[in-house]
């Protein structure tokens, strides 16, 4: 049903491509409720057939353990549908909106809203149950609405986030101003002359006038100080191929979520295989702030 329908004012093909990914969304998040569910289905059953009689209590280990595992499953299933983001009910919510509206980041945030709603909900049943005699069971349940409600508000601030940068390229938030030194001297000076002396974090390394690698704090901190003096920068440095590196078209968000996955500072940035620039967390954080306060 999913990629039969074309949106309004959306072109027959590129409405294809977002329901196909509509689609994809909804079967990913309800194939695991539907696990569960079948998981639990099959338990309750194999215990039925064994002589349990439905809704009562078993009377043997065997049957004790089906009717829990098929309880817990079922429970499961369910608690995975509420429509929470980024809970799977949520991921069902986001596709079903997606489909309806062709617009992913409109259901992202209706999603991450609705799931912070259900986190509340769960937080003021929990303090409730709490305060009228439920003792941990109550904060148990509390303590999951406030697990909730901080997945959700990351998933929101992610999509407000992928928003802001949607269409800028590395291109336009990457310096060109790089600062450089010579493979060949030593740490000790290096530290002293260029990372005490500038401030900055990230050096590019040159070795006869091409650049062949770079060198952070990190890379520093991992040479003893009494050897600074005798080991040269290029013997530390992170060489250029080794390093992920992105274009000057590269979107933005794209970079961000390298940064991410890497656990890195910043990328170097190469158009025709010549390093022109690099693109950090920080240039990314000012260029957010900078279109914040000016209400962009």
């Amino acid at each position: 049903m999913w990629a039969n329908r074309p949106q309004q004012g959306i072109p027959l093909v590129k409405g294809f491509v977002e329901a196909t990914d509509a689609s994809t969304e909804f079967w990913m998040g309800i194939a695991g409720p539907i696990m569960s569910a079948l998981i639990g289905g099959v338990c309750l059953g194999l215990a039925w057939v064994v002589g349990w009689p439905l809704w009562t209590e078993p009377a043997t280990p065997l049957l004790a353990m089906l009717v829990w595992l098929g309880y817990i499953n079922v429970a499961l299933a369910l608690f995975n549908m509420l429509p929470g983001f980024p809970m799977d009910g949520g991921r069902v919510l986001r596709a079903v909106v997606w489909w309806r509206t062709g617009n992913a980041v409109r259901a992202t945030r209706l999603a991450a809203l609705t799931g912070q709603g259900v986190a509340f909900g769960f937080i003021i049943l929990g303090l409730l149950r709490f305060f009228g005699g439920a003792g941990f069971g109550g904060l148990w349940i509390a303590f999951i609405g406030w697990f909730l409600l901080s997945a959700a508000r990351a998933s929101y601030a992610e999509t407000e986030v992928r928003e802001s940068l949607r269409g800028v390229r590395v291109e336009a938030v990457m310096t060109r101003d790089c600062p450089v030194v010579d493979g060949r001297a030593d740490l000790q000076t290096f530290v002293e002359d260029a990372l005490l002396g500038t401030g900055r974090r990230c050096f590019l390394i040159t070795e006869n006038g091409a650049t062949v690698g770079l060198i952070t704090p990190h890379e520093v901190k991992t040479v003893e100080r009494a050897r600074w003096p005798s080991t040269m920068v290029s013997d530390v440095m992170r060489p250029l191929n080794h390093l992920r590196t992105v274009t000057p078209d590269t979107p933005v968000a794209d970079a961000l979520e390298m940064i991410g996955q890497d656990d890195v500072n910043q990328l170097p940035v190469l158009a025709n295989g010549r390093l022109i620039g690099m693109i950090s967390r920080d240039h990314i954080l000012r260029y957010l702030l900078t279109r914040a306060e000016l209400n962009m």
